[in-house]
């Protein structure tokens, strides 16, 4: 990948969004906001947060979103009910802009640079309040529509935890996974963080039959924001 200088990544997630400086190999600063209860809001913490990134001169920004996306306009948020077709060009009329889905962010940057790197296919996986899916070979990202949407089988996972959890993944993701048959699984997430659910989720999968590698993703609560400024990647 060529440096093209320092590019804003930003994360829009329901509770929080995060943004960070990118220069093309590592993060210089970050910031986060909490996420408002609605688009005017929105469109003020966004311009506030690039503000406080204090990147003025910077000209290219990245976001990453939960939902449905068609070029700028974030159509739907899984994670903000109010959002319906919303120009994220608005608060940065004079910046070139990208939009992507999360999912897909994430799965780029660990693709990328993280736990996927060096790894032709790869299939990136976010456990949190939902889940997110992306895949990707030959040294990009994928675009699967269908994994802008929440699977048949979200909410039954929404209700669950520890061993149940770990019993329902290992029932579920083995299906999911079969159409791509990635060299490596990277799981990423909030529900990583419960003491030992990686280890118990890995060893349930390779007892259903899932050969592949299965890694933890690397990058932390920056990936998605990386992934986003990784949209002006070459």
């Amino acid at each position: 990948m060529k440096n093209l200088g320092q590019v804003i990544g930003i994360d829009i997630g329901g509770s929080k969004i995060r943004g960070v400086l990118w220069n093309g190999t590592r993060v210089l600063r970050t910031t986060e906001l909490p996420t408002p209860g609605n688009t005017e809001g929105l469109i003020a913490v966004l311009a506030a947060l690039v503000s406080r990134l204090h990147a003025p001169r910077v000209s290219r920004i990245g976001i990453g979103a939960a939902g449905t996306v068609k070029g700028t306009v974030l159509r739907s948020c899984t994670n903000i009910r109010y959002v319906k077709n919303l120009d994220l060009k608005r608060p940065f009329p004079r910046a070139a802009l990208r939009l992507d889905n999360d999912a897909r962010c994430f799965g780029r940057a660990e693709f990328l640079l993280g736990a996927g790197r060096r790894a032709n296919g790869v299939f990136a996986l976010t456990l949190g309040t939902g889940i997110g899916r992306a895949y990707g070979a030959h040294a990009r990202i994928r675009k699967a529509g269908r994994f802008e949407y929440a699977e048949s089988w979200e909410k039954a996972y929404q209700k669950l935890h520890g061993e149940k959890l770990v019993a329902f993944l290992s029932n579920k993701l083995p299906k999911l996974l079969q159409p791509f048959n990635p060299k490596v699984l990277v799981i990423g997430g909030g529900v990583l963080a419960h003491k030992g659910f990686f280890e118990k989720l890995r060893a349930a999968l390779r007892k259903k039959g899932v050969r592949f590698a299965i890694r933890r993703a690397k990058l932390g609560r920056n990936a998605v924001a990386i992934g986003a400024a990784l949209l002006f990647r070459r």
